[in-house]
């Protein structure tokens, strides 16, 4: 008889941590931008949202039922650890883990690895991986964030970012969301992660953010 995964079994969220490895403008833009769309949807669907909470060390295990990483694609062992740390505190195997990697234009095989690292690290604990999205922007995605959400310089993330969402809401991996939606769920791969990369070529991706940057650094 064919056994059901936990992490395709929906369940609703009551408490959800957020965390960003490192601390940086992009990846917190990242993390905004998840939050914000899930409060829209609870809007629009008159539902309640998670609480948010923070993990702390001495926790006695039941810290939160759903957790988001933002990382960058490349881990090193300090920032593994933090991840580690972070995992060691969630209470049960019942803790949905989600993430979403920020990866560079053209080497998005990086991301690749340490995805793999963060779900290895979570089945070795028991905890159910329910997979991401990464995010092909290179550095400076936060320059976007008054820019429209739909538009063209958003939209791929954004539509990779509503995919995530719906798992979050749904409590489940995102995969697994599709399918109940009736999304795409041949867009993710075999480690659970949706890959979005820019509507327009990498040098006018580039040059475009270059200049995006320069300007918030001058409003400073």
């Amino acid at each position: 008889m064919e056994t059901t995964a936990r992490s395709d079994v929906p369940k609703t969220l009551q408490t959800i941590a957020y965390i960003s490895i490192p601390n940086s403008a992009d990846l917190e833009f990242l993390l905004w931008d998840l939050q914000d769309a899930i409060a829209a949807y609870a809007r629009l669907s008159g539902t309640s949202l998670p609480r948010l909470v923070a993990l702390e060390s001495d926790d006695d295990g039941s810290a939160a039922d759903g957790i988001v990483f933002a990382v960058e694609n490349a881990l090193n062992y300090e920032a593994m650890s933090v991840v580690e740390q972070a995992l060691d505190c969630l209470g049960g195997t019942e803790t949905r883990v989600y993430v979403v990697v920020q990866a560079d234009c053209g080497s998005p095989e990086r991301a690749h690895t340490v995805v793999g690292h963060l779900r290895e690290a979570c089945e070795r604990r028991g905890l159910s991986w329910c997979g991401g999205i990464v995010v092909c922007t290179g550095t400076g995605i936060a320059a976007l964030r008054h820019s429209p959400r739909m538009g063209l310089l958003r939209r791929p993330f954004s539509e990779a970012m509503d995919k995530l969402v719906g798992a979050v809401r749904m409590g489940c991996s995102i995969e697994h969301a599709q399918l109940l939606g009736g999304g795409n769920a041949g867009s993710v791969d075999a480690d659970g992660m949706v890959r979005a990369k820019p509507a327009l070529p990498a040098p006018i991706w580039h040059a475009i953010m270059k200049r995006l940057g320069t300007r918030a650094q001058s409003d400073i």
